[in-house]
């Protein structure tokens, strides 16, 4: 039996950051999913990286476990020191999971000739979806899930942890790193979800294995997931990769996606509409407020301190950037008021 692999990919802003530090790529054999981190754009930068570089090392194939570790840690020494190069862009940084169709050197028939390796580091995850079980294949390179794998926390109480955005390991952040590996076998049927954690903070995990279960087309289901987790709250990048594994019955050509060609693309939905608009009221209604405080009220006042100084009449007071302004001139000198007094 001769098997196929179809996917969808699908990365998004999300509704409340402005840029995408997320990067993926996915092609026939080569599935990855980076999400940056570090400021001034660095996060960017470091995702990009681990995608252009692992794109360009399978074109000379990747032929097991060992060699994609190998590869992935190259390319962590290279994010390294870009970030130590540019002052920038020290301190980026990027998780990656990653699955690669890779050749099988014991089979014996053409259903096992091929395995599938996946990769990680950090907290970007691959899941595995095989005769109706769905269950995560990677572990999660994060201090929540320390405190899971110590029995401190449950899986569910680790999604809403305050910490939970704190990894442990990533590319980039150290000269070397460690990458773990699994190997599975390639089985028709199966369906693998790669996804960054902007998804798995938003979406339980019963809820994304329903999904893959009523979605059959996986660039449709990999839509539907981040539409999930931007209608969940959508608070960080959200990039999803819906890997199959098919039979001849069920071939159907995907396209490459690769996020280092594309361009950038500013998210305008519905809910950062509201925010901006928001904001903008706030703004308005501050100023409204300031004003006023900072213009009420009258005074009399010297012009100066000699005695034929002019009596002036100033409207408001000192007030952040606001002074006072003078809206009468007397025909009162210093003097006279003396003479008064």
């Amino acid at each position: 039996m001769t098997i196929f692999i179809r996917w969808g990919a699908f990365s998004d802003t999300g509704v409340l950051r402005l840029q995408n530090e997320d990067a993926v790529l996915a092609r026939e054999g080569l599935f990855v999913v980076a999400d940056g981190m570090g400021g001034h754009n660095a996060g960017e930068v470091a995702s990009a990286m681990a995608i252009k570089f692992l794109g360009a090392a399978q074109s000379s194939g990747i032929a097991d476990a060992q060699q994609l570790n190998s590869i992935i840690k190259e390319v962590n020494e290279k994010i390294f020191q870009a970030a130590n190069g540019q002052t920038d862009q020290r301190g980026m940084g990027t998780t990656l999971t990653a699955l690669a169709i890779t050749p099988t050197n014991k089979s014996k028939s053409e259903n096992d000739s091929k395995s599938v390796t996946v990769a990680n580091i950090g907290d970007s995850r691959t899941y595995l979806l095989r005769a109706g079980e769905f269950r995560q294949v990677s572990v999660d390179h994060s201090y929540v899930q320390e405190l899971v794998s110590e029995g401190l926390i449950t899986r569910d109480e680790a999604r809403t942890h305050a910490r939970r955005n704190i990894v442990t390991r990533a590319l980039g952040i150290e000269p070397t790193v460690g990458v773990d590996t699994w190997t599975l076998p390639l089985i028709a049927g199966d369906r693998y979800l790669l996804c960054s954690d902007g998804l798995v903070d938003e979406v339980t995990d019963i809820d994304i294995e329903t999904c893959l279960k009523l979605n059959s087309d996986p660039q449709q289901t990999a839509n539907k997931l981040v539409e999930m987790a931007n209608k969940n709250g959508g608070r960080d990048n959200t990039t999803v990769i819906v890997v199959d594994v098919l039979d001849k019955d069920n071939k159907v050509v995907s396209k490459p996606v690769d996020s280092t060609l594309l361009k950038p693309e500013v998210n305008f939905s519905f809910r950062k509409l509201i925010i901006s608009v928001v904001v903008a009221v706030v703004a308005l209604v501050t100023s409204v407020v300031t004003t006023s405080y900072a213009r009420s009220g009258y005074f009399v006042a010297y012009e100066d301190e000699t005695p034929a100084a002019r009596v002036l009449i100033y409207q408001g007071k000192e007030f952040l950037w606001f002074n006072p302004t003078i809206e009468a001139d007397s025909t009162l000198i210093r003097s006279d008021l003396n003479l008064v007094l």
